[in-house]
């Protein structure tokens, strides 16, 4: 491994754009997406934040340390496209990223669960993982139209 990499105070985030996902692909998705939380959150313990809107669910910021001893700093976060890396989009951060992407692919996931909504369905999502085993469960949000304005509003920050 040519990186180590380390979880980050939000300060360090860096500016940047999405660098790649880290699921590669829509086979099994659901149980994929659970699982790759799953291992984001062993690498790297809580997150930075974590809400109940899947298009923003959890974030981390990482330092990328190469074996020369440069830093570069990656987001590792949850968005509408599902779990990314994003960061500057220089050579060695996207280089940094791809180690990454496979670092967490070979970790193993330790237990969590959240709720949370993708409004565009829109829908409830329960996702986790217990006793080492990935679950995703989506259900269609059926809410009255004050109810739903509400959660929007929670959801969204307004």
């Amino acid at each position: 491994m040519a990186y180590t990499f380390k979880s980050e105070s939000m300060e360090k985030s860096p500016c940047g754009s999405k660098i790649c996902n880290i699921i590669d692909g829509f086979a099994d998705y659901g149980n994929q997406f659970a699982l790759t939380y799953g291992r984001i959150r062993a690498l790297f313990g809580e997150p930075l934040y974590e809400s109940e809107n899947m298009e923003d669910l959890f974030s981390y910021c990482v330092s990328a340390t190469s074996e020369d001893g440069a830093t570069v700093y990656l987001d590792v976060y949850c968005a509408g496209t599902g779990p990314a890396i994003g960061g500057g989009q220089s050579e060695a951060a996207k280089k940094a990223a791809c180690e990454l992407t496979a670092c967490i692919r070979q970790t193993d996931p330790v237990d969590y669960s959240c709720k949370c909504y993708y409004m565009d369905g829109p829908t409830v999502l329960e996702v986790g993982i217990k006793d080492g085993k990935p679950f995703y469960r989506e259900e269609e949000l059926v809410l009255s139209e004050k109810e739903f304005k509400e959660l929007y509003a929670r959801l969204y920050n307004l």
